[in-house]
């Protein structure tokens, strides 16, 4: 048993540095390229790369053979591609090696009608299909959602931290239903232009969110506010992370004449993205469980079992919260 026990506070404390290292990660945004028809045939480019690309391994556009530059200007470049972009392949090339980062395309025509396109990591071209249907805005923007939760390594430490704080079922249906409901609506709210705030102070006070709740876990004073009611603590923060989630998806653009669709589908994927990510950690937590009472033979209690898996807990998602918030902070306060 002590063996086990060895194992696991170091299988811990190995993922407590590997949240400080995936930190980069997920600041990392994807790559995003935004094409916009200025006149007929005639498109603009921009392309923007986050910050853990260096220099020497900044993507390149590479248009398809049937265009032809016409200028460069602000960094991006304007070409002439007779009879439109139905049909023709755009790809990616990056100087040294593929960093396995998603990239996100979007074309906005004169008549303001757009398209989109999801890459994975491992794809960087994309042929340019017809204008998109209500089936493929559904699952375009559901996998949108799905896979920027489950990226988002600072969303689901925060929802850890919420399912530590709840411990019953019922508290954890309500808490989650309380984070749900506020990020849905910021998230709402914000990309339909109702409410705009920067979304570097946004994320530095999303990273202390999670720090918050390390402090509250570390402590567990079960008369605390936090406690007492986790879902007024879970509303509030989800506010703010709902201006994220808002944030990821102006980076990646939504369907001009489906705004409402395409908002509604990426929320969908965010929610089950959430709800997998719950289910594996209920999974986990009961397979533990069983092997403990397995070996033990006695009551297993996460809070005073020799292996303290709260207080733990609170070590795994306050150590890369802690670095976040300085990090972040820096970004908007030097």
């Amino acid at each position: 048993m002590r063996l086990l026990i060895i194992i696991l506070k170091n299988f811990l404390l190995l993922l407590v540095i590997c949240g400080s290292q995936l930190s980069l990660a997920h600041d990392a945004r994807p790559v995003v390229i935004n094409l916009t028809e200025q006149a007929p045939d005639v498109f603009f480019s921009v392309l923007r790369a986050p910050p853990v690309l260096g220099s020497n391994n900044y993507p390149l556009l590479e248009w398809p053979e049937e265009c032809v530059n016409q200028s460069t200007q602000g960094g991006g470049n304007s070409w002439l591609c007779v009879g439109g972009l139905d049909g023709k392949e755009f790809s990616l090339q990056y100087p040294q090696s593929n960093p396995s980062l998603a990239s996100y395309f979007t074309i906005t025509f004169l008549d303001g009608s757009s398209r989109n396109m999801m890459l994975t990591p491992s794809d960087t071209s994309w042929e340019v299909e017809g204008p998109p249907t209500t089936l493929g805005i559904i699952e375009d923007y559901t996998i949108l959602g799905f896979e920027h939760i489950l990226a988002g390594l600072d969303h689901l430490l925060f929802v850890l931290g919420l399912l530590v704080i709840s411990g019953t079922a019922k508290r954890i249906l309500l808490t989650v239903t309380g984070f749900t409901l506020a990020h849905s609506i910021s998230l709402f709210l914000s990309t339909m232009g109702l409410i705009n705030i920067p979304i570097v102070p946004v994320e530095a006070v999303i990273a202390l969110s999670i720090l918050f709740l390390a402090h509250e876990i570390a402590r567990k004073q079960t008369q605390s506010w936090t406690y007492r009611a986790p879902v007024v603590v879970s509303f509030g923060f989800g506010l703010l992370h709902g201006l994220g989630f808002a944030s990821a998806l102006g980076d990646i653009g939504i369907v001009a004449n489906q705004i409402l669709l395409s908002l509604l589908f990426f929320n969908v994927g965010v929610e089950l993205g959430q709800l997998a990510f719950i289910a594996v950690v209920m999974a986990v937590y009961l397979i533990f469980k069983e092997i403990y009472l397995r070996v033990k033979l006695s009551e297993f209690n996460p809070a005073s079992s020799i292996l303290n898996l709260e207080l733990l807990t609170a070590y795994v998602i306050g150590v890369p919260a802690a670095y976040w918030v300085i990090e972040r902070s820096a970004g908007f306060l030097f």
